[in-house]
């Protein structure tokens, strides 16, 4: 052992970055996901975490390291990395609970393979035997990997107990990925690990970066384990898991109340984005149409809640979401979204609705054109990826979210950009659209993010799509599509 541990301390967190990009918990989880999605597995993955951890404890060199391993990944990466470490110093991992109860299957597997290569391994069930440990604790550097970005409110034992035991310790003190106990978005903490350096992967969690956090954080390092960054603009199912959540005591009405404006010589449209907001999980849809074509767009489905336009206000009123424009003169769809988003401050413009955006007064917009509407109501020819930012700067310039419709969907807020790749040729069929607008209505009734509704609407209707291809070949409908987006949002949200 040749370091210092006060070596590690000096300089202020920003001062140690070079760069500041961060990522938040929820999108790393989302990320991570996606990339199991892609083909770039999460085993991988712990495996590149766990050599660059061995990496940087090697640095020390050690004669012996003792690791406080949690029951989730965040061990997981601890025992790869004590299995690394087992052929340069003398290793002992201490379990905060029973082997059995390792949550994930791939930090199981690592346990078992840091357990075969001999390394000693003591499960700990209470605060009593921490505090008998703590008599006993005598070693170079400690590996804190008890609970990493999974902290919410107060410690429980004997997570509590075991902070303590860490910090009374004087010798080098090593977080991965964030310090047990540091809220990784906030950077808030009741108690936590004051640890010497905190090892972090792909990108630093904004909490890592407050000023209130250094006395936890020490010197941050930000280690690569693989993930290229072109992964971080594609649309996946974590994307849809972070954005759609069920509320197990939650009644008529909690997961969505989506108001949908359309209708006109095209009486289709509004009722296939109706349908589209139930398949896709919302809980109720009330369609405004003009009175003319009410009883034919009640015909389509019991479902369907249908009243005349003159009652849109009223229905806006009780609605979280709106979508206004499928199949609808560009006239009234202006005076709708006039009326509409004084009472509704979540609003989806599709088709004739484009063109009033400016009419809205709301502070969640997604725009859903295709590259024809693009052109038509805001100028811009995009065809080639070199026209992208065009569309960033048209969503920066509206502060609302574009979902340019296409063979690969392009969803940005003039800050964020994702490229969705889900869907195929079969999908050029009439209605498709109403679909999408429909989904993405149901999404942005529970979610406050527009960004993350389109994109998660964006990749859900492509895969839904996708399994109607399996099926159908080609020869599809939009009927045919709305039917399959059940499946295609339990697929994405019972991924673990």
């Amino acid at each position: 052992m040749n370091r210092n541990p006060e070596d590690w301390k000096t300089g202020s967190v920003m001062e140690r970055m070079e760069c500041i990009e961060c990522i938040t918990s929820e999108e790393m989880a989302a990320l991570d996901l996606n990339c199991e999605y892609f083909g770039l597995s999460r085993l991988q993955l712990m495996e590149n975490a766990g050599m660059a951890l061995a990496n940087e404890v090697l640095k020390l060199r050690p004669s012996k390291v003792t690791v406080f391993a949690g029951l989730g990944n965040n061990g997981g990466d601890a025992f790869v990395a004590s299995r690394i470490l087992s052929c340069r110093a003398d290793v002992e991992v201490i379990l905060l609970g029973r082997s059995s109860e390792i949550k994930t299957e791939i930090a199981r597997r690592n346990f078992e393979l840091c357990r075969l290569s001999g390394v000693r391994i003591v499960e700990i069930r209470d605060s009593e035997e921490l505090k008998e440990l703590k008599e006993r604790l005598e070693t170079d550097c400690i590996l804190d990997a008890m609970l990493g970005t999974g902290v919410k409110g107060k410690l429980r034992e004997p997570y509590s107990t075991a902070v303590d035991v860490i910090n009374s310790s004087d010798c080098v003190k090593i977080a991965v990925d964030v310090p047990t106990g540091l809220n990784p978005d906030s950077g808030e903490f009741d108690k936590a690990v004051r640890a010497d350096v905190t090892v972090t992967f792909h990108k630093p969690k904004p909490g890592l970066l407050r000023e209130e956090a250094k006395e936890c954080v020490g010197k941050l390092v930000v280690r690569d384990i693989g993930i290229p960054e072109s992964f971080e603009k594609l649309a996946g199912p974590g994307d849809v898991k972070i954005t759609l959540r069920r509320d197990r005591y939650g009644h008529k009405g909690t997961h969505g109340r989506v108001l949908i404006v359309g209708g006109g010589p095209y009486t289709g449209a509004p009722a296939l984005a109706a349908m589209a907001v139930l398949k896709a999980g919302a809980d109720l849809a009330f369609l405004a149409v003009p009175s003319g074509i009410r009883e034919t767009v009640s015909s389509y489905s019991p479902e369907l809640i249908v009243s005349s336009l003159d009652e849109v206000g009223r229905l806006a009123e009780r609605c979280h979401s709106a979508v206004i424009g499928m199949g609808m003169d560009e006239e009234v769809a202006s005076e709708v979204v006039k009326i509409v988003s004084g009472k509704c401050d979540r609003i989806v413009l599709d088709a004739g609705a484009l063109g009033a955006v400016d009419a809205a007064e709301c502070d969640s917009i997604v725009l859903t054109p295709h590259r024809g509407e693009l052109k038509r109501y805001f100028g811009i020819d995009c065809v080639e990826a070199a026209e992208i930012g065009e569309v960033s700067n048209l969503a920066k310039e509206l502060n609302a979210t574009v979902l340019l419709k296409g063979a690969v969907d392009i969803v940005t807020d003039g800050t964020r950009l994702k490229f969705n790749r889900t869907g195929n040729a079969g999908m050029t069929v009439g209605g498709t659209g109403d679909v999408l607008a429909g989904v993405c209505g149901a999404f942005l009734a529970i979610s406050s993010d527009p960004f993350r509704s389109a994109t998660s609407a964006s990749f859900i209707t492509g895969l839904a799509g996708d399994i109607c291809f399996e099926e159908l070949g080609y020869c599809f409908t939009a009927m045919d599509l709305i039917e399959r987006l059940p499946l295609a949002v339990k697929k994405c949200t019972e991924l673990r």
